[in-house]
């Protein structure tokens, strides 16, 4: 990541159950992110709710991003959605962030995409 300081990388699950690890590799890294897929009801919505507030306490809450990767278990999509909803340590602004405006600023979308994608 030294030698390609413009190369994105996400870890899926933000490196569960591996937090410290995790957050000082975001640290020295500003261009890792963190999905939370399955670990949004994988684990216990308690462990899932403990490792998210403590990477959001540690200043991290920009570079987390939702990730559905369930080819396996689609339905498990809005289960994850909901995990972040109701997520009562979060803003809205903070969910807004990990369900949308981090991955739009990681994958580097457009101005125009993120005003077509917020107007449906």
């Amino acid at each position: 990541m030294v030698s390609h300081p413009k190369l994105r990388i996400f870890v899926e699950n933000a490196g569960y159950p591996y937090l410290d690890e995790m957050s000082a590799m975001m640290y020295q890294y500003p261009q890792l992110y963190g999905d939370v897929s399955t670990i949004t009801w994988i684990i216990p919505r308690s462990a899932f709710y403990d490792y998210l507030q403590r990477l959001i306490k540690a200043g991290l809450g920009k570079r987390l991003m939702f990730g559905s990767d369930q080819m396996r278990w689609p339905e498990m999509i809005g289960e994850g959605i909901k995990a972040i909803e109701e997520a009562d340590f979060l803003t809205a602004e903070q969910k807004r962030d990990i369900l949308y405006n981090n991955a739009a600023r990681f994958l580097r979308l457009s101005k125009e995409t993120i005003a077509r994608h917020n107007a449906m």
